[in-house]
């Protein structure tokens, strides 16, 4: 259970997994991403503060754990004592890596945001398996096959939101199958104030935006789009069932929402939904996580195509030269996440529309020919002017350092670029 909140929340929480019938072997462990949680006979506590998000966490608690199967269950979830029994009635599949466990939302909220996050139902399993694009899992309630877990080196570290999504599509891409257990639930409780709502609308948002960027083919839907079609099946189911002699159909989970509750939910989707549209131009990095980057002094910047891949020599070998800072374009399907840590890296993957846009313009401020050189000297696979800004810049403050390409023609064609951009000379030598 990835955890972060303060003292009283942290018994709660352990409170939680106090409650599941367990077995002998079982392990209980709670990954503290806060460093509050007390000690309590029973379950094992993990310091987890390296950084601030639940992906960091839940590593960090699987790095404890030492059995075949891991459920990751959700600070704000609340099971059933027979949640484990559930999952493993049946014999799971050898070609399944996961098993999502479904989200249900829990009674308990009274407040208009809990009430309307209980309606909406955003964390149901059975709507995100049947994704378009790919099926995929919350990792609120997730069983997952230790061997799928290690194959594709767990959560992708340095993001804040859709880590759970890109986790689920990774282990699709290794080979394995999801598969649905309905019967293994759990109760979510949704935020309890709007203002907790929008941040949270906010940071999914910049999540999808995040794997738009990562994954060919993948657009993020704007609510507004998703709530007008919405609207239109509403409208045209309320006009069937007229043309079948009145009869009035349920309208799903808001069906039983008086007309005052429906227009505050009406109200609702549109401020989420100027949420999103801002959340969808901005960063995805976790908070906090612009500083660890900057800890210590650079004295070389080497810049990389995917990186850190695990079993990747040029990996070890950045390892090895002291004062480093890693310029990457994305992570690899699968990481080596010994180097992901002990490495100060930034990823261009990372840059939301709203920091490509402003490092853009300072950039063109500041230094309009080199602008205007690297335009016309840009092939067209390679990355365009936009996308590389926030990496010069982040280039200027680290004034003394070298810059060395590592890896193939891509990775020297994006150093061979930015060095021209912050005006320094690309250097032969590690």
């Amino acid at each position: 259970m990835p955890f972060a909140g303060d003292s009283g929340a942290a018994r709660a929480a352990i409170g939680v997994l106090l409650e599941l019938d367990t077995r002998p072997g079982d392990e209980l462990i709670l990954a503290d991403n806060s460093g509050v949680a007390p000690r309590v006979a029973g379950v094992t506590v993990v310091r987890a503060t390296a950084e601030r998000s639940p992906a960091h966490a839940r590593n960090a608690g699987v790095a404890r754990a030492g059995n075949d199967w891991i459920l990751f269950l959700d600070a704000d979830c609340r099971a059933s004592a027979g949640l484990l029994d559930a999952y493993l009635a049946e014999p799971v599949q050898a070609n399944v890596g996961v098993v999502a466990g479904d989200v249900v939302s829990s009674a308990d909220g009274d407040s208009l945001a809990a009430r309307y996050g209980a309606a909406r139902s955003f964390l149901s399993q059975q709507a995100h398996l049947a994704h378009p694009y790919r099926p995929r899992a919350v990792a609120a309630n997730l069983l997952v096959r230790r061997a799928a877990f290690e194959q594709v080196g767990g959560f992708y570290e340095g993001v804040r939101a859709a880590e759970d999504t890109d986790f689920s599509w990774r282990i699709q891409q290794a080979g394995w199958r999801l598969e649905l257990r309905p019967a293994a639930r759990v109760e979510h409780r949704y935020r309890t104030t709007v203002k907790e709502l929008r941040r949270q609308w906010r940071g999914y948002a910049a999540g999808r935006a995040w794997l738009a960027r990562r994954y060919d083919g993948f657009m993020p839907e704007p609510a507004v789009r998703r709530v007008g079609a919405r609207t239109w099946l509403r409208i045209r189911r309320r006009g069937a069932a007229r043309r079948r002699g009145g009869v009035r159909l349920r309208d799903g989970p808001l069906a039983d929402a008086g007309p005052l509750e429906r227009g505050r939910y009406l109200a609702l989707d549109a401020v989420l939904a100027a949420e999103e549209l801002a959340g969808l131009t901005l960063s995805n990095s976790p908070p906090g996580d612009r500083k660890r980057a900057r800890a210590g002094e650079v004295h070389v910047v080497l810049v990389v195509d995917r990186f850190p891949a695990r079993n990747d020599p040029l990996a070890e070998f950045a390892t090895t030269l002291r004062g480093a800072r890693v310029e990457a374009a994305a992570r690899p399907d699968v990481v080596d996440a010994d180097a992901l840590r002990s490495l100060a890296i930034d990823y261009r993957e990372d840059d939301g529309a709203a920091r490509r846009a402003f490092a853009l313009v300072r950039l063109i401020v500041r230094h309009p020919l080199r602008c205007a050189s690297d335009l016309a000297r840009r092939r067209p696979a390679e990355p365009t002017l936009a996308a590389l800004a926030p990496a010069t810049l982040r280039l200027g403050h680290d004034r003394d350092a070298r810059v060395h390409a590592l890896g193939g023609d891509h990775a020297q064609a994006s150093a061979a670029r930015l060095a021209a951009l912050a005006g320094r000379r690309l250097d032969e030598r590690p």
